[in-house]
Formats: structure tokens, sequence, C-alpha cells
């Protein structure tokens, strides 16, 4: 294969020569051109390729195409980085209109900050690695969180590959860079995980509905659940019975509120619940679903975020409250007008009250509303259920999700190793791990799994004070 070899020149300017074999023997001749643009000598190169390492037809050496074979030479040698990058989007599959919006708009924002280094116009060749450096530096200089960093580097990644792949480009700038530590202790807002003790959260759902002014339900055929009659409280005792839910299955908010009845498996011999669907953002302009409203109920998040969860009795006798008079086809929870629960509308007109309400009773921490899928976890590790199986429950593609977040957590697991291994040394034998019920974690294999977004994911379905990056990876 010809190859492209970079020298400077007595001016300072590079020059890009390409040199092959004629024939691509062994006793070929040497042959080369020199090229004053990489992008020139990248195309003349896979030509050269494509001719089976002769010149190619038509060209004449040190003037380039001749005649009608300079007709032929198609497109823009180096396109710029946006129209390659958004042409790029546009023809990704698998993924929804809401992640084509996102990736859109980073393309557009990553242009102008990569200019801002060029001090130029960005063109999908004049990018190097140099600048791929200082581009990183200047957004975590400019206080850009390593997850987001971590995020558009990514889509920056796939972008130069692709162009890589076309050649028109010898190699991707952005391959070897290394990039800000998620979960360093400077990295702040990153690894800030809130995992509830059971104490913090009964004194949240408390304040969010007193426990001592839940009604008696049974009889219950319709309606809204009531206010509390009596004490501060942020909801209903339906707002309640969401926290109560959310924490006892570890669902995320865009999976739970698209939870509807006949996904609930309540009478059989093992209670479950199938995870289906989410909702979705429509987004606005280009990549709008015609017909759909601001939200749509989709795919969930991942492949393996479409999963059935055992259910304990509380759950179980919760969800039967929640459900009494409704339709298999209706949603579990909703407004209090009926429809689709808003996240945002929740955040600020229970969940923060509820918080604060909770802080005056002695709470010290402020979790956000998916901070009750992480506590979740963390009463499963602290019961002694495998990280496998808390992996199965959560729905992460990837076990590495599950270890990076709740394995600081494991300080039983390690007091368990420790033990075995003072017995082994001691010559004793070692201590048989301690049974874990059926019930503990138990996970039913998923049926018709689908995947939603292969690149990036938001991981909850509204971005706000909840949630500010919709691009944050999966947790």
């Amino acid at each position: 294969m010809a190859t492209i070899k970079v020298r400077t020149k007595a001016d300072g300017k590079p020059s890009f020569r390409v040199v092959w074999k004629a024939g691509g023997g062994r006793d070929g001749n040497w042959e080369s051109e020199t090229f004053g643009v990489r992008s020139h000598a990248v195309r003349f190169r896979r030509d050269v390729d494509d001719a089976d390492q002769n010149w190619p037809d038509g060209w004449t050496k040190g003037l380039g195409y001749q005649g009608a074979a300079a007709q032929e030479v198609e497109g823009p040698e180096d396109p710029t980085f946006m129209e390659f990058g958004r042409s790029y989007v546009r023809d990704l599959t698998g993924i929804t209109p809401a992640t084509r919006h996102r990736y859109d708009r980073q393309v557009a924002l990553v242009d102008v900050q990569l200019r801002q280094v060029l001090r130029q116009a960005v063109t999908i060749n004049n990018v190097e690695d140099v600048h791929i450096r200082r581009w990183v530096n200047g957004r975590e200089a400019a206080g850009a969180r390593p997850k987001t960093i971590a995020n558009y580097h990514g889509l920056l990644f796939m972008i130069m590959a692709c162009a890589v792949g076309r050649g028109l480009r010898p190699g991707n700038p952005c391959a070897g860079t290394r990039l800000p530590d998620r979960y360093s202790p400077d990295a702040e807002g990153d690894g800030d995980v809130v995992f509830l003790t059971e104490t913090q959260f009964a004194l949240i759902a408390d304040a969010m509905f007193p426990d001592a002014q839940v009604p008696d339900l049974v009889g219950r055929r319709s309606g809204r659940l009531p206010q509390a009659s009596v004490g501060a409280c942020a909801g209903t005792v339906e707002d309640r019975m969401l926290l109560q839910v959310a924490v006892g299955t570890g669902l995320r908010w865009s999976e739970l509120t698209a939870l509807q009845v006949h996904d609930l498996e309540l009478d059989g011999p093992v209670a479950r619940l199938s995870v289906r669907r989410a909702w979705k953002r429509n987004p606005k302009g280009e990549f709008a679903i015609a017909g759909e409203g601001a939200f749509y109920l989709g795919k969930p998040k991942s492949k393996k975020s479409r999963r059935r969860i055992t259910l304990s009795p509380t759950v179980v006798v919760l969800l039967r409250q929640i459900t009494r008079g409704k339709l298999p086809g209706d949603l579990v929870f909703t407004a209090p007008q009926g429809g689709r629960l808003n996240q945002a509308t929740f955040y600020e007109d229970r969940w923060k009250k509820a918080v604060a309400l909770a802080h005056a009773r002695g709470v010290t921490v402020s979790p956000r509303f998916h901070d009750l899928r992480h506590t979740h976890a963390a009463w499963l590790i602290s019961a002694g259920v495998p990280l496998p199986v808390i992996q199965q429950r959560l729905g992460h593609e990837s076990i590495t999700t599950t270890v990076d977040t709740y394995g600081g957590l494991l300080l039983q697991a390690h007091d368990v190793a420790d033990a075995a291994i003072d017995a082994a040394l001691a010559g004793r034998p070692v201590p048989a791990p301690r049974p874990i019920s059926a019930s503990a974690g138990h996970v039913l294999a998923a049926d018709n799994q689908v995947c939603d977004d292969p690149v990036l994911d938001a991981d909850l379905v509204e971005p706000g004070p909840d949630n500010p990056d919709d691009s944050a990876p999966e947790r």
C-alpha cells in the first residue's frame, strides 16, 4: 500500500509525499508524488491503492488529473467539520429523535469551540491531536464536567473515525486522548451519588405524605388519593407511593412513569413487573416525529433495560392500592388530572418541598429523585445481593457500570474476603458464603430485548435541576 511521508520545508510549512512501489511488488520501482495539503495526499494515496499501486488513470505527475479525469473527481477534498459531522449524525441508525437532535447541537457547539482553538475554519483534515488536547483542556478550564467532556469527545471520536474510514484523514486525532477522571475528588458533581439510609428515606417519604395519614384504601374504586388531613406535607399519598415504589424497584423515572397496569403481575406465585417502554422526548424541528406530542412512549434506554424484576410483598401491596379501579392500559402513576407525570413539575412542586421538610426534621443530604435508584442498589448490597444480580435488576448494559457506581459500598464483601484469607492462612477451611434467598434480588430473563441508543444515553426524559445533563451515562 502507498504511504504518506510528512516533512517540514525550509519555510516551516509541511509537505506530504505519497510513496509506493510500482505494481506493489518487491521489484517495482519507487514512485512518489508530493502535495502541500494533507487531504490531497490522502485522496491520491487512496487512488494509487485503487489502481493496484500504479499511477491513477488520467493523472499527470506534478500536475494532477487532466482532461476528463479531472471532471470525474467528485466531492470536496476537505469537507468542513460542520457539514461532515451533521451528515454523520443524520445517517446514524438505532437512535431516538431526541438523541439525533442532541448530537446535531453538539456538532455545532464543538465546531465553535474547535474554531477558537485552531483560529480558523474547522475542516475534517486540519484537526490534529494537539488541537483535541487543547480543546479538552479548555473545556475543563471552563468548568465543564468530566462526563460531559467524555460524551462530546466520544461523538467527535466517531465522526473522525468515519472520516478515516472514507479516506479523508490518515488517522483519528482523538485516539489516545487522556480525558479528565470522572471520579476524581476534584470532579465536583460527577461522583455525587447519594445513598439514603432507611431512616433518611422514611423522613423524606413522611415529608411527602405522613405515614400516619395514609388512609385505609380497602374498597376504594376510583379517583385520586386524598391529601393529608393534618400536618405539613409536600404532596399526596399517591406521591408517597411513587417514592416507595421507586426505591423498591430501582426503576428510572422514565421507566417508572411509563408503567401500565398490564405490566404488573401481582397475583401469580412470583409477583413481578415488566419494563417494556419509557418516556422519550420528541424534539422540535427537523428531527421531530410527526403526530407525536412533546413526549412519546418508546423503547427502554438500552437492550438490558427491557427486563422483568420480582417485587417485594410491600411493593405488591402499594401497587395493588395505586392501581385499584384502573384499566389494563392505564398508566400506574399519573399527573393529578391524569396523563403523563411531568418530571420537572414534580421536582419543583413536590420533591424539592419534601426534601426541604426532611431537612427541617434532621436529614442532612440533598438527594435527587434518581438517587432513589442508587438507594435501591445500596440496600441490596447491604443485604449481600451479588453485583451481577443488581446489574440485572437495574438494567445496566455492562457490569462495569454497576461496579463503578456501587463497588465502593461492598465493605461487607471485603470483610468476607479478609476472613477467607485469614482462615486459609491459618489452615482452616474457608467459610462458605452466606446463602441469599430467592426473593433478595431475583431477576427474570427479558424477552424480545431491544437497543435504543448505542452511543450516548439520556437517563431521564427531561432536563432540569434533577438531571441538568441529558447526555448522562448509564446509571
